[in-house]
């Protein structure tokens, strides 16, 4: 595992061992990647009939707005990086909301999420807080569900991953944003 920088100072990615990508880049390329939408909305079609959905939303619908977002979420992070830069606000810390569940009371290394522009928003991006406006991209996907644990694209792989570099950051001694800019 290694960690990339994004956004110099504020924004780092977790790269996996054995993926040729950075998570943040591997996720926008994903979402703005036509096939990878399509198959994955066709193959969770029944997860668009539960009643987390108000209405049952048309298939292009969804990809539409999947694409509209990771555009928007994009920009979005843009901006932020230019504001958190020159001080104003909206900032990274006005926009990461923290991952409550089983993190809601740790102090080091908080698992944050950050959604996409939308509502119900589509799009996730998990992070680690590692200092004010300083968050390490740990991974995300498709939200289709009301939980991880009952979104087919997340379940998997979301809290497994979260754990998995919260333990590199304590085995490497990285303990702030600090020691990210030094990576």
């Amino acid at each position: 595992m290694k960690i990339v920088s994004i956004y110099s100072g504020y924004i780092y990615s977790v790269q996996y061992e054995g993926v040729d990508e950075n998570e943040f880049d591997r996720l926008f390329n994903l979402w703005n990647n036509v096939d990878y939408v399509i198959q994955f909305i066709d193959d969770n079609l029944d997860f668009l009939k539960t009643k987390f959905w108000q209405k049952i939303p048309e298939p292009e619908s969804i990809a539409y707005q999947i694409f509209k977002e990771a555009e928007e979420l994009e920009n979005l992070f843009d901006t932020l990086n230019e504001n958190t830069q020159n001080g104003d606000k909206p900032d990274f810390d006005c926009h990461f909301k923290y991952l409550d569940g089983k993190y809601k009371y740790v102090l080091q290394w908080v698992p944050m999420k950050s959604y996409g522009t939308e509502y119900p928003s589509l799009l996730r991006l998990y992070a680690i807080k590692m200092s004010e406006n300083v968050y390490l991209i740990t991974g995300g996907g498709i939200k289709l569900a009301d939980t991880i644990q009952n979104s087919p694209d997340l379940k998997n792989h979301v809290l497994q991953n979260i754990e998995k570099v919260r333990a590199f950051l304590q085995g490497n001694g990285i303990m702030d944003g600090n020691d990210l800019n030094q990576e």
